[in-house]
């Protein structure tokens, strides 16, 4: 502006309003967007890592097994027998049945079904009257037989000692005592065949009491007093209790497994809690060609004292060998992978897998053989051995 001429007019200045810029500011908006992202980045990171090593630790923990908790069992020596079961009925070879010989009603009984008779034991009595009747007229024919040659006797001595005295020219000819020879000698005869008639007459009266032929226990008696019992029928049954048998029929394929001599035991069902010893008795030469079985008869051999009714039915355990000192292993200690049979042995807290080959067995042992490596008092496993491995740790539980 000009100034004329006077004085020179004071301006007066208004301040400029400045402003300093935030520093949000100063950054455009591109480069703000991509801190950002690297911050979001950095903050998810962050946990991740944290993560990875807080589970450090748990992975260690898991390295850890724990011991797996079983029980044990020790390796036994002793005895073991390989055998054969069978059933049969129980039978006596010696089963007599009494029969009469005459026809005549019982009078009389002595025994009953049950009883135990000796040989020759009287077990019943028939009528007798006709036989005691007979024996009786027997005893007269054999008096009179025996008068009879008496006198023939007396008579031929006589003869014999005239000739002798009066010699050859005497009364009595040669044909004369030839004669009273003949009389003794059929009036002899006619007395020995009384004696046999009254041996006849006593057997049947024998025949009228019935006894015992074998000894035994009466097992039938199909007769009571008053019955008329008829020739041939049976009237009573003795069965042999004291030497029982068993019948068995086996395979032929067995016939290298068995001999005469080997033992057996004998339960029964209707004979609880009681054990009966036997052997093989006989075992028949020849194979039945029909069905190829062959017989093997086995002998009982109960207490004395003791009876086993025939019929009943029993099981056989038949031992067919015997291994003393074996090395047997507890049956539940087996395990079984494919064909292959196994057991766990325990030592030091460790299961060590061991391949075993069983061989005789029983209810509660297998016989294994030395090869296999098991030796009495190792102890194996019987309970938590499908848990383990071989190596695992272990912990035997207390009994």
């Amino acid at each position: 502006m000009l100034n004329f001429g006077g004085a020179v007019p004071q301006r007066h200045h208004r301040p400029l309003l400045t402003s300093h810029p935030t520093p949000l500011a100063r950054f455009s908006p591109l480069s703000l967007g991509l801190a950002l992202c690297l911050l979001g980045a950095a903050s998810c990171q962050k946990p991740s890592s944290a993560s990875e090593n807080s589970s450090e630790p748990v992975a260690a923990e898991d390295q850890e097994q724990p011991a797996i908790l079983v029980r044990v069992r020790p390796v036994t020596a002793g005895r073991i027998t390989k055998e054969l079961s069978a059933t049969a009925n129980v039978e006596s070879l010696d089963v007599v049945d009494v029969m009469p010989e005459r026809s005549e009603p019982v009078t009389e009984l002595f025994v009953e079904e049950g009883d135990v008779v000796m040989a020759g034991d009287e077990l019943a009595k028939l009528r007798d009257v006709q036989a005691q009747l007979a024996v009786a007229e027997a005893n007269v024919r054999v008096k009179e037989a025996f008068i009879t040659m008496q006198q023939a006797q007396r008579e031929l001595e006589r003869d014999q000692k005239l000739v002798e005295e009066q010699g050859p020219t005497g009364v009595l000819a040669d044909r004369d005592l030839e004669s009273r020879r003949q009389t003794f000698a059929v009036a002899e005869t006619a007395h020995e065949s009384s004696l046999v008639a009254l041996e006849e007459a006593k057997v049947g009266l024998d025949q009228c009491t019935l006894t015992a032929p074998i000894s035994g226990t009466i097992s039938f008696r199909d007769i009571s007093l008053g019955d008329m019992v008829a020739v041939g029928t049976r009237v009573f049954q003795i069965t042999d209790l004291a030497a029982p048998k068993v019948i068995l029929y086996r395979p032929q394929r067995e016939l290298d497994s068995l001999r005469v001599g080997q033992e057996l035991t004998v339960t029964a069902e209707a004979m609880p809690g009681k054990v009966i010893s036997g052997v093989i008795e006989r075992i028949a030469p020849i194979v039945d060609q029909e069905t190829g079985m062959v017989k093997v008869t086995c002998a009982l051999m109960p207490e004395p004292g003791q009876m086993i009714p025939t019929g009943i039915l029993v099981r056989l355990q038949l031992v067919l060998e015997v291994h003393e000192n074996a090395i047997l292993v507890p049956k539940r200690a087996l395990l079984f992978e494919g064909e292959e049979t196994y057991c766990f042995v325990a030592k030091d807290n460790i299961a060590t897998r061991m391949v075993i080959h069983p061989e005789f067995e029983n209810d509660d042992f297998v016989e294994i053989p030395a090869e296999d490596g098991l030796k009495p008092e190792d102890q194996v496993v019987v309970v938590g051995g499908d848990k383990l491995a071989d190596g695992d740790l272990i912990e035997v539980a207390a009994e």
